[in-house]
């Protein structure tokens, strides 16, 4: 070292310096901010953080309005929710003598990397599903033993859950699966009510999955021809999803249809179908009367069930006795009593009506008012104080009333029994994702400022990633709610009003009523002029 004139200084400095650094070396590891253990945990937790909120974002089985709150849940105890719900589920099955304990490990550390990403294709590739029959009896149970090529049916077996587990993903309503050729078939899904081809499958392959279906849903296999129907379910991490299966021989094979009965989603409420204020006031108010009706009509495919669901999700079922009379049952609803119409048990709409009237019921739910009986019994129910509801096809509301004066019921009887009827359909929901506000031309623009109404706040779809490139993720209800006032029961009942004159009026107010409601959504950036266009074109 050098001692002289400022080299003295600088000396004493670079001594210090690296006696430091030796102290520093010679600190525990333990001690540091960033040591590899702490690093490592916290590498950890944001990947199961990240993978927690994928898991959230990209399943429809979180409702759209609960995934915001579910993904920052997801966020700080996420982790920890995977932790417990994995170690109770593989402790089970390990007690269960299911799995073996190396197969828990090997789990562990084998697929811990492997999810997939946002498209979710990783996931549902991933993704434990099992299909069992209505009695809970496992595919391996029913279908397995029908095949000595164990590989071949192990490919079978899962060409089958994936197409069963895409559909639950690609929220889905139903499945059809038909020929396209004597070498081919397609499988199809129906989302937010419109058709996409998601494979094609050769012919010998695509039988034997039709067959695996057929098995585990309880139906004959070897009759090709005559329709048949039947039901299963599959286990999945959410819960479990229902299927109900109906068959037909047609030019070129056999075609199978499978509706998708998700019930992990949840049920709508009242409030959430998309009723204005103003009616969803009027629909509830009817709902807590001790007797009247209210009748649920559309074409088919247009939401009457799933608002049939959300007016029952309004009552008290401990405070009221509700029965409900299906077919078939969609979904389960605790607390109420539900009977699943039965040709073959001569269960009918009508036989049960009979029964819940010895029932003491205050409310009664009909799947779907079909003959002169039903709409007549349903009728006198809501007159010996019970609350009725029913759904019934028409294309407007003064359409149902002579509908049912056509099904035999007197304008009279129609006029005090019937309180509300619900007229509506459904629109594509625009995809939040991607939505733009809308270029309109200068004409068009010019017309809506005339009614006073700002066109800042209308979007177009564009279409991504998350909602497969359509521009729109689930749908919502528009609705036309006429309610039975003194003036309209009086000329009902004093015959006033001819079928003719009912469903020419009907069908001009319904029109601009749920285009009205619909003009109402697009402007709240709900959906599009074009779709609210598509769904009321039946109209006129």
């Amino acid at each position: 070292m050098y001692y002289a004139g400022n080299g003295v200084g600088l000396s004493i400095l670079v001594d210090k310096a690296l006696l430091a650094l030796v102290q520093t070396e010679t600190l525990p590891i333990t001690s540091l901010l960033f040591g590899p253990i702490k690093l490592a945990f916290l590498v950890g937790w944001v990947y199961l953080c990240i993978y927690s909120v994928r898991r959230v974002e990209f399943s429809p089985l979180v409702p759209q309005r609960h995934k915001a709150m579910a993904n920052v849940f997801s966020l700080f105890i996420g982790p920890f929710l995977l932790f417990v719900l994995f170690v109770a589920d593989r402790t089970m099955k390990v007690q269960e003598g299911e799995i073996e304990f190396k197969d828990v490990l090997k789990e562990i550390f084998g697929s811990a990397f492997e999810y997939g990403g946002a498209g979710g294709d990783g996931f549902r590739q991933d993704c434990p599903i099992e299909l069992q029959d209505s009695s809970g009896r496992s595919f391996s149970e029913v279908y397995g033993s029908q095949d000595k090529d164990k590989d071949s049916s192990s490919e079978i077996l899962d060409l089958t859950e994936s197409i069963i587990l895409d559909s639950i993903y690609e929220r889905a309503s139903d499945i059809l699966i038909d020929p396209k050729s004597n070498a081919v078939f397609t499988v199809r899904f129906r989302i937010d009510g419109f058709l996409r081809t998601v494979s094609q499958i050769e012919a010998d392959k695509c039988a034997a999955v039709i067959n695996s279906i057929k098995a585990i849903s309880d139906m004959d296999i070897s009759e090709k021809r005559r329709p048949q129907d039947g039901a299963f379910m599959a286990k999945i991490p959410e819960g479990n999803v229902f299927f109900r299966v109906a068959s037909a021989g047609v030019l070129g094979g056999e075609k199978l249809s499978i509706r998708v009965l998700n019930q992990s989603t949840g049920l709508l409420k009242l409030n959430e179908i998309g009723l204005s204020k103003k009616t969803y006031n009027v629909v509830a108010n009817v709902i807590k009367q001790s007797s009247g009706m209210i009748v649920i009509c559309g074409p088919t495919g247009s939401g009457k069930t799933t608002s049939l669901y959300a007016m029952l999700s309004n009552i008290d079922f401990y405070a009221r006795n509700v029965v409900t009379v299906e077919d078939p049952i969609e979904y389960v609803l605790p607390n109420a009593s539900q009977i699943e119409v039965n040709v073959k048990a001569d269960i009918t709409f009508v036989n049960a009506l009979r029964g819940i009237l010895r029932q003491d019921p205050d409310v009664i739910c009909v799947g779907e008012i079909r003959d002169s009986q039903t709409a007549a019994m349903a009728l006198q129910a809501s007159q010996t104080g019970h609350l009725v509801l029913a759904t019934l096809h028409g294309s407007s509301s003064m359409a149902s009333l002579v509908r049912l004066m056509e099904l035999g019921a007197k304008p009279l009887l129609l006029a005090s029994a019937v309180s509300v009827i619900v007229s509506q359909r459904l629109v594509r929901r625009l995809c939040d994702n991607c939505k733009s506000p809308v270029v309109l031309n200068p004409k068009r623009i010019a017309g809506f400022e005339r009614k006073g109404i700002n066109t800042a706040a209308i979007m177009q779809a564009n279409g991504c990633r998350k909602c497969n490139e359509t521009g729109y993720s689930g749908r919502i209800g528009i609705f036309d709610v006429l309610y039975l006032d003194k003036e309209i029961k009086a000329k009902l009942a004093g015959d006033k009003l001819t079928p003719g004159d009912l469903k020419r009026d009907g069908d001009e107010k319904s029109r601009s009523t749920l285009r009205g409601d619909g003009l109402k959504k697009v402007l709240a950036g709900l959906t599009t002029l074009e779709e609210v266009k598509r769904v009321t074109s039946d109209l006129g």
